[in-house]
């Protein structure tokens, strides 16, 4: 054998040991493998390509094994063989701009910013987009980390805006730089938007400011888990569906935290599980000229606030309220009584219940309204009320013999009664009665008394303590 051919076939055996022992590079430059790479594959002017193939050739491949990759052409994507069958891998998704400085936003027209509605931008560090303000436009806003992911400006007015759009954010940090400047000014116009500010969304200053902003109209506003620390809260205005404040903690108050301007028409509102922390100023403001069909307020929680509701409490008709820290829980209940009282109550038929003649005196009430001795409930909530009644005065007759019960809404409810026995001319008496009452809006409830036997036709009822309250 010539000496060349079996250098050659030395060179060839020396390489397949070598590479059945050691990684393996394929480069220019004759650079060893990465040592925790099988195949390392090294060029600054190519690229490597895998294997081609189409739908079907790659759907012909036998028992492929998990991992193995080929470049689907019917499809230009880069397919893997995972589990029990073919997938894509994912690219960047062109719905989402990543957003790290002003330059990835479209350019200002006159301080705007107009996003793209199909857009979603995500915020990746604090952007300062001063002096302008971004027109949200229905395009989605993000962050990842809410202390830092955001967006700030000196602008006067709102930062975010928008106008008869959908408005969804999460995880996004708001800094307002000036007195003047505010976190949102969101309206909706049409009745048929929403406006979801939820998950971790942030509002801070660095100087007193404007504070959160303003939301006005929408079919609904949904607030949840986010944290206003700003000199002043959110405004709420315009015709809206719902409102809805939820797991939010409100900090640096020093306006309120939740304020419902005059032009509110609202159906309901549900303030629930929100921590106000703040010294002094106000918590909930309800205005003058502000109107709701239900309000709700749950489990929140109260400390350090001066004012912790302005222009409705506990018993306002048309709000709830249990378990706040700091707020009376809602009842319904009312004391009226009569003293020395000289009417006449008729009793014609034997064994037939009349209202009580005389009219009563209202000592206190909560939800109920008093008319002779009628007390008719203003609450919203249906409710099962307790009441509790006592008559006194003087047998009219030998035999007399009296039973009273509770009359709702001119309807004698015959059981339960209590009853008297027979007595003698001029015995004083007393006759007490205690049930509870199904009670709706404007239902009213009094004592009817009737006569057992046929000695007398009238009584006077000189004395009445008639009270009712929630169960």
């Amino acid at each position: 054998m010539k000496k060349p051919v079996l250098l050659f076939f030395i060179c060839c055996s020396f390489f397949l040991q070598y590479s059945k022992a050691q990684n393996i590079g394929i480069n220019a430059t004759g650079a060893l493998p990465d040592t925790k790479a099988m195949l390392d594959v090294s060029s600054t002017t190519s690229g490597m390509l895998i294997p081609r193939m189409s739908s079907a050739e790659r759907n012909a491949i036998a028992t492929p094994p998990n991992g193995l990759e080929v470049y689907n052409t019917t499809t230009n994507n880069l397919d893997i063989y995972r589990g029990s069958g073919w997938i894509p891998v994912a690219y960047a998704d062109t719905s989402v701009i990543l957003v790290r400085s002003l330059a990835d936003l479209p350019a200002p027209v006159s301080a705007g910013i107009t996003l793209d509605s199909t857009k979603t931008y995500s915020f990746s560090g604090l952007v300062n987009i001063a002096p302008n303000y971004i027109n949200v436009n229905g395009a989605a806003l993000k962050g990842t980390n809410p202390i830092r992911d955001g967006v700030m400006s000196t602008v006067s007015g709102a930062i975010l805006r928008s106008t008869n759009m959908h408005v969804y954010m999460e995880k996004l940090l708001v800094v307002n730089l000036t007195a003047a400047t505010k976190a949102y000014d969101f309206s909706d116009n049409t009745g048929t938007r929403s406006c979801n500010i939820i998950t971790g969304n942030n509002v801070k200053q660095t100087t007193a400011s404007a504070g959160v902003g303003q939301v006005s109209g929408f079919r609904a506003v949904v607030i949840l888990q986010n944290y206003f620390d700003v000199s002043d809260g959110i405004k709420v205005t315009g015709t809206m569906g719902r409102f809805i404040s939820g797991f939010n903690l409100y900090g640096s108050i020093t306006g309120t935290a939740i304020e419902f301007l005059p032009a509110l028409a609202v159906d309901d509102i549900d303030i629930s599980n929100n921590h106000f922390i703040y010294t002094g100023a106000t918590g909930v403001k309800f205005n003058v000229g502000a109107t709701l069909n239900r309000g709700r307020m749950t489990s929140n929680m109260i400390r350090g606030v001066t004012t912790p509701l302005s222009g409705f409490d506990s018993y306002t008709p048309a709000w709830e309220m249990q378990q706040n820290s700091g707020i009376t829980n809602s009842r319904a209940f009312a004391t009226a009584y009569m003293n020395d009282n000289v009417s006449v109550t008729n009793l014609p038929a034997n064994g037939t219940y009349y209202s009580l003649a005389g009219t009563a005196t209202l000592v206190n009430a909560k939800r109920f309204t008093l008319a002779g001795n009628k007390l008719t409930y203003t609450g919203l909530r249906p409710w099962p009320i307790r009441v509790f009644a006592v008559i006194g005065g003087k047998s009219p007759a030998a035999l007399a013999d009296y039973s009273i019960c509770i009359a709702k809404n001119g309807t004698s409810i015959p059981f339960p009664n209590s009853s008297l026995g027979a007595m003698a001319n001029g015995q004083g008496f007393q006759i007490t009665l205690q049930s509870d009452v199904d009670m709706v809006t404007g239902d009213y409830i009094e004592i009817g008394v009737k006569r057992n036997n046929n000695n007398t036709s009238n009584i006077t009822i000189t004395d009445l303590q008639f009270s009712v309250s929630s169960l």
